[in-house]
């Protein structure tokens, strides 16, 4: 996993015509969270003797690794939405509501795919509003 600045996330976002929605926030504001554990690092090392310096290395690489981690998978989330046409947090209670419709409200009749999209959905709202309060 190489380095992956704002820019070339946004880059990526704008070639793709992906859109940056609450799903693919919860995914940037994780990234977010392991910058500024790297940043409480290097500036508690700053002062200290190069064997703690090479000691915390190894924290900044896994962190860093994480945040770049977070930053791709924001980018998933971006494709997969714009691939199904709806934003998971956004638009998810009208997709259920749709599903509703289609089923009857009989919504145990919906594909295993449709299921996983409902069960995607509701975990992003939950993840976006616990992000929310930490905000």
């Amino acid at each position: 996993m190489s380095y992956m600045d704002y820019n070339e996330f946004q880059a990526i976002m704008l070639e793709n015509s992906y859109q940056q929605s609450k799903a693919v926030e919860v995914y940037l504001n994780k990234a977010s969270y392991y910058t500024r554990l790297i940043n409480r690092i290097v500036d508690n090392t700053a002062d200290k003797q190069p064997i703690v310096k090479v000691k915390m290395e190894k924290f900044i690489k896994m962190y860093n690794d994480k945040r770049v981690e977070a930053v791709w998978d924001a980018i998933s989330v971006a494709e997969l939405e714009k691939l199904q046409g709806w934003k998971f947090i956004e638009d998810g209670e009208e997709f259920i509501l749709q599903l509703q419709i289609k089923y009857q409200r009989k919504l145990k009749e919906a594909t295993e795919f449709e299921k996983k999209q409902v069960e995607l959905a509701t975990l992003y709202e939950q993840a976006y509003k616990r992000g929310k309060l930490h905000d």
